[in-house]
């Protein structure tokens, strides 16, 4: 007992003599060239352990284990790392000289961003992600001074509606997506946590180079590419809750018997002392509810996202490989507005030789969603839940001879029989019902990646010629059976559908299935060279194909007997008849080309004074034989005051930049083939339906802008307006 005894208190001994010896406390002062430096942020590599320095520049941070990697960083500075070696460590920060020098892609190409003219801002990924989002364009929310983000309905997997400047077409106004090179309207398919960098071109003369499609905006992304070291490993996980906001106050049932008696005694034709048939239901019946129709509809959502990485680089090669999960259950009741979607990401490059680099990178994504009418259209849940009189209840009675288990629901106001129901309520439908019966499921394949070559002519790499060649194809399946519910409302027995229910009436399923097959072939030659210190040069030359086809085939039937899920298909429809309606097939097949060559050129003349052109010819089969061709001009210019003699002893201005530009973009998104005469042709008559127009061109939006660029105490405190 004694030797057991003398043995936990060694071993205890042991324990805390150990964590002192392997989780000590270093401190130290953390400097600049000019004097300590306060709240510079020091963390453990690797942990949340963390602290800050305080006014004096002095940190102190606690269970640091030997041979650990502290981490300093602090705006306007290189981000430095020291390992821990001892109880004391005393670092020297170095301001971030290349801030201003950092590369941002423009179009194209990369340009120094003091040689930047036209309206470009470069997001901040770092403060992107902690946004928790799933959808890239949401996250830009707030992010971009002139950039508007909207939900188009709200629903799960709806999509974002994104407003560069505003409305500046009567046409689609979607900002186009330039991803690693590939254009795209869309990018739900994108994990927020695959990308590297993302700018927004606000104005023309930004745009100009994407021409034709470049009206809305442009909004350029690259995803990441491994670092050089071992392999890294990044997961990313979160948990959200979602609530309806901001819902309009309705009127208890109380209240709407009050406000639609006055409306009938405020009517012509009804005398003032009668009794109206609302204060006469108020009087004698006794199932009146009280029910808040937007407190039934709407419950908290839940989203999950779980995102998983390993990036990593050897001499000559750089390889990401990522791959996630996000799900949400939506804000609406039961389980009919689910969004789910699942993303794989190769990203690969190689070093062939010190002058020849060829990569690949390759996104797959399959998205599922349960659509719902949530954007107030037929039927519309929302719309019914705003005007479903209160005093109707969501379930009927048990003991109501028209109350069946399969369809529970209320539907018409106090419905007895087909023409035995009130006429002086709103004629709306139950939004629960219309939850609980929709079955219209929305799935997505996407295959979406680039192989690109990129060979430098000269033997200082001032000169690459780079070639790329980008898919973005799609497959849809939308499968949705409308199932038969409701009230019947015809009195007729003769009528064949007698017994059914007024909605969906008869049931029927309607299946497509459809492609959209894009690909995008661009070859660009530039040239990046300084002269003597005092002339810089970036000069761009360029072609780029693009060919779509999107191709759909669909089928409908009606009349099911069984509408169970597993018959739910259109083998098990009815066969129809001279009285219902045949099961349908159809399909059809559409396809766009655009032609472009391109060129750019920007001049710098000793970090001071900077010129930039471009020009752009398009020719799209979208338009007439007479106007084919387009051509998208812009020129931009900027003065870099900061960068003068006499402003070498204002230390406190770290930039200050003046900027200017105009510039011509242009719209293409119209129907395809609408410039020729459109026939139709019914009983042997043929009939037009549109006269052609081979005079139909570009629409062009033209742009002025005039900016400033300035930023104070070493690039802390910055200001943009334009």
């Amino acid at each position: 007992m004694k030797n057991k005894i003398i043995y936990n208190l060694v071993l205890i001994w042991t324990i805390l003599t150990g964590s002192v010896m392997y989780a000590q406390t270093v401190s130290g002062t953390v400097t600049d060239a000019n004097g300590p430096l306060p709240m510079v942020n020091v963390s453990v590599k690797g942990t949340t352990n963390g602290t800050a320095t305080d006014f004096d520049g002095k940190y102190s941070i606690n269970n640091v284990a030997p041979g650990s990697t502290l981490v300093f960083t602090y705006i306007g500075y290189v981000t430095k790392e020291e390992i821990a070696t001892g109880a004391t460590l005393n670092v020297v920060l170095a301001e971030d000289s290349q801030a201003l020098d950092e590369v941002v892609v423009t179009g194209y190409v990369g340009q120094r961003r003091n040689s930047i003219s036209g309206a470009v801002t470069q997001v901040d990924m770092e403060g992107l992600s902690k946004t928790r989002v799933f959808d890239v364009t949401q996250a830009l929310q707030g992010q971009v001074a002139g950039v508007v983000v909207a939900a188009n309905t709200g629903a799960p997997g709806d999509g974002i509606k994104l407003r560069i400047r505003g409305e500046g077409t009567l046409g689609k106004n979607d900002a186009l997506y330039i991803v690693d090179g590939i254009p795209t309207r869309d990018i739900s398919f994108l994990s927020q946590s695959d990308i590297k960098t993302l700018t927004v071109l606000k104005d023309a003369a930004a745009g100009a180079i994407y021409g034709s499609r470049a009206s809305a905006g442009v909004v350029l992304i690259t995803t990441k590419q491994g670092a050089s070291g071992k392999t890294t490993f990044d997961v990313d996980m979160f948990t959200g809750v979602h609530f309806v906001q901001n819902l309009p106050k309705m009127l208890n049932a109380s209240q709407y018997l009050d406000v639609k008696d006055r409306a009938w005694h405020n009517s012509i034709g009804n005398a003032a002392d009668a009794e109206s048939p609302y204060a006469r239901d108020r009087r004698i019946r006794t199932d009146l509810a009280d029910t808040d129709w937007q407190d039934e509809l709407f419950t908290t959502g839940i989203s999950r996202n779980f995102q998983v990485s390993a990036s990593g680089a050897t001499e000559t090669v750089r390889y990401l490989i990522s791959g996630g999960y996000y799900g949400i259950d939506g804000i609406v009741t039961e389980k009919n507005d689910q969004y789910k979607r699942v993303n794989f990401r190769s990203n690969v490059s190689a070093d062939v030789s010190d002058r020849f680099t060829v990569g690949t990178n390759l996104q797959l994504t399959y998205a599922s969603q349960d659509k719902l009418s949530s954007s107030g259209d037929v039927p519309g849940v929302i719309r019914h839940a705003l005007i479903r009189p209160p005093v109707l209840s969501v379930f009927k009675d048990v003991n109501d001879p028209t109350y069946s288990v399969r369809n529970p629901y209320t539907d018409l106001p106090f419905y007895v029989g087909p023409n035995s129901y009130s006429r002086d309520y709103e004629y709306s439908m139950n939004p629960l019902a219309i939850v609980h019966f929709t079955d219209d499921k929305r799935n997505v394949f996407q295959a979406f990646g680039n192989v690109f070559a990129e060979y430098a002519l000269l033997s200082d790499k001032s000169l690459k010629f780079r070639s790329n060649l980008g898919a973005d194809i799609k497959f849809t399946h939308n499968k949705n059976f409308a199932e038969n519910y409701g009230d019947p409302d015809n009195p007729e027995a003769a009528y064949q559908y007698y017994n059914l229910g007024r909605i969906n009436r008869p049931n029927g399923l309607d299946e497509n299935r459809g492609q959209d097959v894009t690909f995008t072939w661009s070859n660009t030659l530039n040239y990046v060279k300084t002269i003597n210190d005092n002339h810089s040069l970036n000069l761009l030359l360029g072609m780029e194909s693009i060919k779509s086809k999107e191709s759909g085939i669909g089928g409908s039937r009606q009349n099911y007997d069984n509408t169970t899920d597993p018959f739910r298909y259109l083998d098990f429809g009815g066969l129809g008849s001279e009285t219902t309606n045949y099961p349908r097939a159809g399909g059809s097949a559409s396809s766009w080309t655009l032609l472009s060559y391109f060129a750019s050129g920007t001049y710098g003349y000793k970090d001071k004074y900077f010129a930039t052109a471009t020009i752009r010819a398009d020719a799209s089969s979208r338009f007439g034989p007479n106007k084919k061709w387009g051509f998208f001009r812009s020129a931009s210019a900027n003065w870099i005051i900061s960068n003068e003699d006499f402003m070498k002893d204002v230390s406190w201005i770290s930039n200050l930049k003046f900027r200017a530009s105009w510039g011509e973009s242009g719209n293409q998104e119209l129907p395809n083939n609408a410039y020729e005469t459109l026939v139709s042709s019914s009983g042997g008559v043929v009939n037009i339906v549109r006269y052609g127009n081979p005079d139909l061109k570009w629409e062009t939006t033209t742009q002025t802008n005039f900016g400033v660029d300035f930023s104070i105490l070493k690039n802390k405190l910055s200001f943009t307006a334009d």
